[in-house]
């Protein structure tokens, strides 16, 4: 009796034996078999261990978890494999999120991650592959109105023709981002405008302005001779435009 009972026991220590032994082996060697690959972390749903995420990133070599933590916003940066890189706080921004640790200081949005070590090595940075959450909108917008400062009405088929340019380069042509071409069939000034925008064609050290102009039976009559920048360099998304009357 006792030998049946034991010989029912061995292939159970057997398995139990083989299991220890393969989770080992596999720990050691940094081995993820097919059977426990199925019990990995998704990174993009859970990657913040059971707090609220905000948000996730995924590189060629890394996971990025926005989390929400009891002090405020915390980045999870892990491995592709799984190991915890970074963990620190962050902010934030129009853009995506940015913060640091006592490695580096970190950034990343829809397009790119970077990581600049403390050290003063060579920043790293990895295109975006993935996304989940709450990302920078897709779209952003400049408003405001287009008015001048004279008391003349304007003609009932008066058109107004408001563009966002990028003007970053001063040796080439102003670069049209968006126009909205207003009929005002009797309006008069001020003319409300917004101008939606992707802030994927914005960059932080660009040059962006208004360009103002109201046609009159499809001839230029009035245009904006100042700068009227707007988005970056701490410029307004909002913006009261005045126009002159062209000679």
């Amino acid at each position: 009796m006792i030998s049946t009972q034991n010989q029912q026991k061995s292939p159970f220590l057997v398995r139990l034996f083989l299991t220890s032994t393969l989770l080992t082996l596999t720990s050691a060697l940094n081995i993820i078999p097919p059977v426990l690959a199925q019990r990995e972390i998704d990174f993009a749903t859970q990657g913040c261990r059971g707090v609220p995420q905000e948000a996730y990133f995924m590189t060629e070599n890394y996971h990025i978890n926005i989390c929400q933590g009891q002090s405020g916003l915390f980045m999870a940066v892990s491995y592709r494999n799984g190991q915890l890189f970074d963990r620190f706080s962050v902010q934030q921004q129009r853009e995506g999120y940015a913060g640091n640790s006592q490695k580096a200081s970190y950034q990343v949005n829809s397009r790119t991650f970077t990581i600049q070590p403390n050290n003063n090595q060579r920043p790293i940075t990895e295109r975006v592959l993935r996304t989940q959450g709450n990302q920078r909108p897709q779209e952003s917008k400049v408003t405001g109105t287009i008015t001048y400062r004279q008391r003349i009405a304007l003609p009932p088929n008066s058109t107004v023709v408001v563009t966002l340019q990028d003007t970053t380069s001063p040796n080439r042509a102003p670069r049209n981002i968006t126009q909205q071409t207003i009929p005002l069939r009797g309006q008069q000034v001020p003319v409300p405008f917004s101008l939606i925008y992707n802030p994927a064609q914005i960059q932080q050290n660009g040059i962006y302005r208004i360009r103002a102009e109201i046609y009159v039976d499809g001839r230029l009559t009035w245009a904006n001779m100042g700068q009227d920048r707007v988005i970056t360099g701490g410029n307004p998304n909002n913006i009261e435009v005045i126009v002159q009357q062209l000679n």
